[in-house]
């Protein structure tokens, strides 16, 4: 599957999938969901132009049956978006506790100061990495 923003214009983007799939289109749509929300173009909007481009390529449904599938789908993403809220916060939460453990151990082990500090830098950079982007 690519996503594109036809020359990274504001506009619909473009969902090229491979002729055939095994998985469900749900699961298609989740892989879209995930690549369009990276990409710097993305808006809330987009979700729907690429789950009508999905299912008119698997299923062809009439517009009242897409339009509920994509309201089912939301759903299911809500849900999916909390649950990986609750995870990153709590990776968020642990990364703290280990980042104020490392300090207090840079404090009392001085000659392990090399290796606490590296640490520290690796547990900066996956805070840095779950700082939610605006």
């Amino acid at each position: 599957m690519r996503i594109l923003y036809p020359q990274n214009f504001l506009g619909a983007p473009v969902i090229e999938l491979p002729d055939a799939t095994l998985a469900s289109v749900f699961n298609e749509m989740d892989t879209a969901a995930e690549k369009l929300r990276q990409h710097e173009l993305f808006i809330e909007q987009d979700l729907q132009i690429a789950f009508y481009q999905i299912q008119r390529k698997r299923i062809n449904p009439s517009k009242d049956k897409w339009l509920w599938l994509f309201d089912l789908w939301r759903d299911h993403d809500r849900g999916l978006q909390e649950l990986l809220g609750a995870k990153r916060a709590a990776l968020w939460d642990s990364l703290i506790e280990e980042r104020e453990a490392l300090f207090v151990a840079r404090k009392k082990f001085p000659e392990q100061s090399e290796v606490l500090t590296a640490r520290l830098l690796d547990v900066g950079r996956a805070l840095a990495e779950l700082q939610i982007r605006t």
